[in-house]
């Protein structure tokens, strides 16, 4: 494998959310393919996976609202003792509670489109990130 996408592949493995998606399987697989070209195609896909928003941060925080158009997974990250994330609809009202005792990492799947906010109690540091279920 090219030194170039061997960094590259790298670099997006170590950006990989730790739920909901396992980096070392997925390099498996593709080291897997026995055709070049869908091999090239298995590294680019792992590549190309990005968040679709990432937000850190330490303390308590709403943000901003956001708007999705299809399924997406909300992945986050507790860097301290205790960690609630409130998934909000555009009024504000709670839909879905989330806790992280400890450091660590948990996800929830938003199924449906629409316009939601978050808020983060956190007695410390954090990452949430929304990106395509996978």
């Amino acid at each position: 494998m090219p030194r170039g996408l061997v960094i590259l592949v790298s670099a997006a493995l170590a950006a990989a959310p730790a739920l909901g998606f396992d980096p070392a399987a997925a390099l498996d697989a593709c080291r897997g393919e026995r055709d070049d070209a869908q091999r090239l195609a298995c590294y680019d896909r792992l590549a190309a996976r990005k968040p679709v928003v990432e937000h850190r941060g330490a303390g308590n925080r709403i943000l901003p609202l956001f708007d999705l158009s299809k399924p997406t997974r909300l992945v986050f990250e507790s860097m301290d003792a205790i960690m609630v994330v409130y998934l909000l609809d555009a009024s504000g009202a709670v839909i879905q509670n989330l806790h992280q005792a400890g450091t660590g990492s948990g996800s929830f799947l938003i199924e449906r489109p629409g316009r939601y906010g978050i808020q983060v109690n956190a007695s410390g540091g954090w990452l949430i990130r929304l990106e395509e279920p996978g």
